[in-house]
């Protein structure tokens, strides 16, 4: 029967602990290279979408003010009629 020896248990168990520290280490900065993709995306996403509304909503109240505009010079005519007569 062959003896293992307290030398050899504790290289393997270094060489082990070493290559899952590497491990480790490449699958955290790994994951912080893509969550900083991904947020970055997010954020160019966010600022089109911000844009976006905001034309929406610059072309909704121009449309309102135009609106308005037409009531009251319709209402102006119509009252001017009416106080005519």
């Amino acid at each position: 029967m062959k003896t293992i020896h307290t030398n050899t248990i504790k290289k393997q168990a270094l060489e082990l602990n070493n290559k899952a520290l590497k491990t480790t280490e490449k699958v955290v900065l790994t994951s912080i290279d893509k969550i900083e993709k991904v947020q970055n995306k997010t954020d160019e996403l966010l600022k089109k979408g911000f844009n976006f509304s905001e034309k929406q909503q610059d072309k909704l109240f121009n449309s309102l003010e135009n609106s308005k505009k037409m009531i009251w010079k319709n209402l102006n005519k119509g009252l001017d009629f009416f106080s005519k007569n």
